[in-house]
């Protein structure tokens, strides 16, 4: 059967394989033909059509030349002087007979008339599926029938978005209608329509560079300016990029006081401009703060909103959770978000191009976490707390430093007069001066002083004067500040303060407490309570805590003072077991397919943490393995292998390391690495052949199935089916009566993956396996 297509390259196929068509004014005249739809096309629109004004004086020739060209290619047994049945002479030209279902135009068109009388979008994504480019995409000249054609088609693409807005799904012809713009480029209801179906999607800036594409389009082709629907949709698109427009920044400090230097020279680069501003300093000296209040005093400027990120606890590899984050915060779907670090780069380049954004990234310690974030044009400012110099970032961008340092007694003098108010300090200033002086100029000493005079209103300026004195005599000492807090504290508080500079990270919830203390659950919230309220603990969100990290330093000084080596070593194993139980127990409900929600909650908040305790445990293996049914659901296969390559080589004892082998071979076989994933499923079963765990042995058995079968080896992967059959049938007795839940969970599992291979044949073995689930 012949097959043609001119809704984008014209072709014609004979059963599946493609005619040659012969050059580009031979395929003109079919293009022509097919577009006419069974009409006669003339002889002087076709020598029109291929040559315009320089026609030759042998031009109707030609034409008759190239039609008898396409008769033989047609139809390939026809003499030389035979018209044959598809393409005949008519009174002035040619036309074309060919069935209605053998060319895209035709079909295109039944099924829009279709579309047009039901009520849904199966017609519509259909019929638009077929549209391939614009009409006859390769001839090289205009022609009333093509632009006609191109017509018809964005009608449908219209009436398609029209159709998806009104139902509420219009992601289901976003990519048709985004295509078929990209043809079409000056159609300014098309684009209206595209517009409409990102705003619906959440994606409301892109909308915007949507407009501002086809605009510029506009001006520079047409020299018009946007009509009026397309000014609405830009109105609609930013009224919901307000809404959307990311606003991430902290709350700002209402008594903020003592920067105006620094504040200053802020303002002074940043008009330069430059693309990176950097902050340095000592760790306390308000880097963060400062950070945070200019960021608040500039935003308006930044009218494409404020990302922020802290990464003063997330170590030096944080460039891919950090660019996924800002790129959901942008209004990227989550399930397009991409995995790697130079497509995150990438698609963070092309969402940010054109805006004018503020980036706030709290503690930075190496160029590469903030490299991919310079912007790459005027507008945006990429605003840096640093833990360490780095000359290196003028490698990457113009760069603004400014150093924080300790303030002086006058500026010291100003923050207590913001936090306390001026009446307190000015009716005690010999006090007010010894505690400036006490607290060497740091911020975060004067801080607490001032909150510990607060929560104490009754406090004289004179009696913590006393205090300081008491115990720093002549110096400063940032660890009598901390003190203040810490003495207050009851036994069991002061114990966890002490025991939490053991958790790895400084964001923790509850219950870990419990098991650092060793005690049951309203003990540790009692005494975590304290520590809230003694200000040595914040709570940024309900649920999770953390701590700065000079009071935990200060915190694991006292511990090494105070605590034995058996005590902490204790509450460290506890600590540990507490997050292998809890990631068992997230994997084994995921498993079982319950409490889902609650399991990849557990996860995801305890990710950072699980991950840091892997690189710190002498046996890691004990949490990645329950770890990978999470890596696996979120994606997170880098993180996957890292964690497996990492535990597999403290793993010396065989049942580890062969589950860490079968997740080894997981990674690899989810990546398209078929031949490596077979070698490592069939090590895994080599290496735990001295472990008698018959479960263990069918799932890696049925990888290794799924594996072969993708190899196209189906032959193999029956054979290892029918040897995971045979490990249910005499090692877990699934034919010999009642079976366990688990075994029942894991024989369902095999009979729904040997379902998918098409490896079941043996009717009377799934029906005799299947009935043991009954």
């Amino acid at each position: 059967m012949l097959t043609f297509t001119v809704l984008g390259p014209v072709t014609a196929a004979r059963d599946g394989h493609a005619v040659e068509l012969g050059p580009p004014q031979q395929r003109a005249v079919l293009a022509l033909l097919l577009a006419k739809a069974g009409k006669p096309a003339g002889q002087s629109e076709l020598i029109d059509l291929v040559w315009g004004e320089r026609a030759p004086t042998s031009a109707a020739n030609l034409v008759h030349r190239y039609v008898g060209a396409l008769r033989r290619a047609l139809e390939p047994g026809l003499t030389a002087r035979s018209q044959g049945e598809l393409l005949t002479r008519q009174a002035g030209g040619y036309e074309l007979h060919i069935e209605p279902e053998a060319c895209d135009l035709s079909r295109f068109r039944a099924l829009v008339a279709r579309a047009h009388m039901s009520c849904g979008l199966g017609e519509y994504a259909e019929a638009l599926g077929l549209v391939q480019g614009r009409c006859a995409a390769e001839v090289n000249r205009s022609h009333p029938a093509f632009a006609e054609i191109d017509h018809e088609v964005a009608d449908a693409a219209r009436a398609a978005a029209d159709r998806a807005l009104a139902l509420g799904t219009p992601d289901a012809v976003h990519d048709v209608v985004r295509r078929i713009a990209r043809w079409l480029p000056l159609d300014e209801a098309l684009h209206v329509r595209l517009m409409k179906l990102l705003v619906a999607m959440g994606r409301p800036g892109v909308a915007e560079d949507v407009y501002r594409d086809i605009a510029l389009r506009l001006v520079e082709q047409l020299g018009i300016d946007p009509g009026k629907e397309l000014r609405a949709a830009l109105r609609m698109a930013d009224v919901r990029a307000a809404v959307l427009r990311p606003a991430q920044l902290p709350a700002d400090v209402r008594s903020f006081a003592g920067r105006d230097r620094e504040l200053a020279e802020l303002d002074r680069l940043a008009a330069e401009p430059v693309q990176i501003l950097s902050l340095d300093g000592m760790p306390g000296a308000g880097k963060s703060t400062l950070a945070v209040h200019w960021a608040h005093r500039r935003k308006l400027r930044f009218r494409d909103g404020q990302l922020y990120v802290n990464l003063h606890h997330a170590g030096p590899h944080t460039g891919v959770p950090m660019l996924r984050s800002f790129l959901r915060a942008l209004g990227l779907p989550a399930e397009e978000v991409p995995e790697t670090l130079d497509e995150l780069a990438a698609e963070y380049r092309r969402m940010t191009a054109g805006k004018e954004l503020l980036v706030v990234v709290d503690g930075a310690c190496t160029v590469e976490q903030v490299r991919g974030l310079v912007p790459a044009q005027a507008g945006s400012l990429l605003l840096l707390t640093l833990k360490r110099r780095l000359p290196q970032l003028s490698d990457v961008g113009k760069v603004g430093v400014v150093s924080v340092g300790m303030l002086d007694p006058g500026q010291s003098r100003d923050l207590l007069v913001h936090r306390l108010g001026g009446d307190r300090v000015d009716a005690e200033p010999a006090a007010a001066d010894r505690i400036v002086q006490a607290c060497g100029g740091l911020p975060l000493a004067l801080s607490l002083v001032a909150a510990r005079l607060l929560m104490n209103p009754g406090f004289t300026l004179a009696a913590v004067v006393d205090d300081l004195t008491s115990v720093l005599g002549a110096g400063p000492g940032l660890r009598t500040v901390f003190s203040w807090s810490y003495d207050r504290l009851g036994p069991t508080a002061a114990r966890l303060f002490r025991l939490l500079s053991l958790h790895p990270v400084d964001g923790f919830s509850a219950p870990v407490t419990a098991r650092l203390l060793d005690v049951d659950a309203p003990t540790a919230e009692a005494a975590l309570a304290e520590l809230l309220d003694s200000w040595l603990v914040d709570q940024p969100r309900p649920g999770r805590y953390q701590a700065h990290e000079l009071v935990m330093a200060y915190a694991l000084d006292l511990s090494q003072e105070i605590d034995s080596d058996a005590d902490r070593a204790g509450a460290r194993a506890r600590m540990v077991e507490h997050y292998v139980q809890g990631a068992q127990w997230a994997h084994d409900s995921l498993a079982a397919e319950r409490n889902e929600r609650e399991a990849v909650g557990w996860y995801t908040r305890e990710y950072e943490v699980v991950e840091t305790l892997i690189r710190q445990i002498d046996e890691p293996w004990r949490l990645t393995i329950p770890m990978q049914r999470f890596y696996l659901r979120r994606g997170l296969l880098q993180d996957w292998e890292d964690s497996v390559r990492y535990s597999l080589a403290k793993a010396v004892e065989p049942a580890p390391r062969a589950r860490l082998l079968m997740g080894l071979a997981g990674v690899a076989q989810c990546t398209g690495r078929f031949d490596e994933a077979v070698t490592l499923y069939r090590e895994s079963l080599i290496v735990g052949k001295e472990v008698d765990d018959p479960r263990r042995v069918v799932i890696t058995l049925i990888g290794l199935a799924g594996v072969e079968e993708s190899r196209g080896d189906r032959k193999t992967a029956g054979i290892v089916i029918a040897e995971a059959l045979q490990v249910m049938d005499t090692r877990l007795g699934v034919s010999g009566g009642p079976v366990s839940d688990d075994t029942k969970t894991l024989l369902r599992y095999l009979l729904n993956a040997g379902a998918e291979l098409g490896l079941f044949e043996n009717e009377v073995v799934r029906a005799r396996l299947s009935a043991v689930l009954d």
